[in-house]
């Protein structure tokens, strides 16, 4: 059933929802805008007026996230250990005292040498005859040398003197008394190098700040839109308002590392290192000391004759006068030995001497650490970071452009049918499969084409072939 002056289509008694239907009618009012708009069709088709969104391409392009800068390798110091020998004591010498060798040996002391002497009374008397005596017996005709020792003969006696003679005799020999005084040292210390100064280099590295930037992503673009007015559409006959839409250009945030601060090395001196150790400094070194010892002595008297006595010989007992007062005591020529005194005396038999001996110095290995080379820094870039980014870049406009579309002279449940299986295959939800062309068929088709960029308006011969229906 239509209605009074309009061509309105039914296909199972549902409306189709056709906007090139409006267009066709329009056309058979105005003959020249056919002309120039509408496509040439053959008998049968139907077009509609749709919208064909925009084509864009996909475009990858290259964001810096991160500047190039600079760092440093640092090589640092090297250093070797190594023993250093150091000197703790110096050289010096020890002496030994080695005391001279001291011998007691026995000797004797002539008081009086051995001889023959005459005397009187008995061989055991002891007054010796006087050189009167001697004389006398001599003038008698008593030669004295040929009295045999052990004789007798009978004297007169004058006592001879005597006088005692101080001798001094050797008892010990000079000698030494050797001591010696050990070498001096003065204790102090003395600071060894261990690690000399050297300089050690760190690197400061670059320091970045955040920078905020804006990446194109898809430029600013124009689209149709439906839109409202003062005469709205009613039904299928009125006409659609479309709008062109200015989309503002699409931008990503995204953050970029900046270098703020440029790396650099600096470097640090670090001190020498000393190790303390004790020495001893020779002051003065071993010394030798010789006292002298005297020799000593004793003094021992020798008798020695101050006045021969007074003798008158006679060759008979009682003698003459002149012989002087008889002794009454037989002159005899008897041996009298020598008289001696035994004693000991000591004796140098090794002199004192001293014994040097060398006293090596000392030394300490003390671990040092030497500076082989210094610490050194290469500089080499460090590239920037860049990321990648999608944008989109539209090729084409949309626009709006007649295309063939299924109408009351091409189409069927059957069709329609196959178009709702199509569409729930690829996931949009119809509705029921029951070949009407209602508003969750529409719904879901519309859907379709826009995720598959296709033109909307209607259901176009594009839209089914993309679905893989066959007419």
């Amino acid at each position: 059933m239509t209605k009074r002056g309009s061509k309105r289509l039914i296909i199972t008694g549902i409306p189709v929802l056709f906007s090139g239907l409006l267009a066709v009618e329009a056309s058979a009012q105005s003959k020249p805008m056919v002309a120039e708009i509408m496509p040439p069709a053959k008998s049968g088709e139907c077009y509609a007026k749709v919208s064909v969104p925009a084509k864009y391409r996909t475009e990858t392009v290259d964001v810096l996230l991160k500047e190039p800068t600079e760092r440093f390798t640092i090589t640092p110091a090297k250093f070797e250990n190594r023993t250093k020998r150091v000197m703790t004591r110096e050289a010096s010498s020890t002496l030994k005292a080695i005391q001279p060798v001291l011998e007691t040996e026995k000797d004797t002391f002539l008081v009086s040498p051995a001889s023959t002497e005459w005397v009187r009374d008995s061989l055991k008397g002891n007054v010796p005859l006087s050189e009167g005596e001697k004389r006398d017996l001599s003038i008698a005709g008593v030669k004295i040398e040929d009295v045999p020792v052990g004789s007798c003969l009978y004297e007169h006696f004058k006592e001879p003197t005597y006088k005692d003679i101080p001798n001094r005799v050797l008892v010990s020999e000079a000698t030494e008394k050797l001591s010696t005084t050990p070498a001096k040292y003065r204790k102090g210390t003395e600071s060894v190098l261990t690690k000399p100064a050297y300089k050690r280099l760190i690197e400061v590295p670059a320091v970045f700040k955040k920078k905020s930037d804006r990446v194109l992503v898809e430029a600013a673009h124009s689209v149709w839109q439906k839109g409202t007015g003062p005469i709205q559409k009613i039904d299928n006959e009125t006409g659609e308002i479309m709008c062109r839409i200015d989309i503002p250009a699409e931008y990503k945030n995204i953050e970029v590392d900046v270098v703020a601060t440029a790396p650099l090395v600096t470097s640090v001196t670090e001190e020498a290192a000393y190790k303390t150790i004790n020495i001893e400094k020779l002051v003065s070194d071993a010394a030798e000391q010789r006292d002298p010892v005297a020799a000593e002595f004793k003094t021992m008297n020798k008798k020695q004759l101050a006045e021969p006595g007074g003798f008158t010989w006679s060759a008979s007992r009682t003698g003459s006068a002149s012989d002087g007062a008889p002794t009454g005591r037989v002159v005899c020529h008897k041996a009298i030995p020598a008289e001696t005194i035994a004693y000991e005396r000591t004796v140098v038999k090794t002199a004192g001497r001293f014994e040097r001996t060398k006293v090596e110095e000392t030394f300490e290995n003390v671990s040092v650490t030497e500076l082989v080379s210094d610490a050194r820094s290469v500089k080499t870039t460090v590239p920037g970071v860049n990321s990648t980014v999608d944008r989109r870049v539209k090729v084409e406009d949309s626009r709006f452009e007649w295309q063939a579309v299924l109408c009351e002279t091409n189409t069927n449940g059957d069709i329609i049918s196959r178009l709702q299986t199509a569409l729930a295959a690829e996931g949009y939800s119809p509705g029921s499969i029951d070949g009407v062309l209602g508003q969750s068929t529409l719904t879901a088709l519309e859907k379709y084409q826009q995720k598959n960029k296709l033109a909307e308006g209607g259901v176009t011969m594009e839209s089914i072939k993309a679905l893989g229906v066959e007419l």
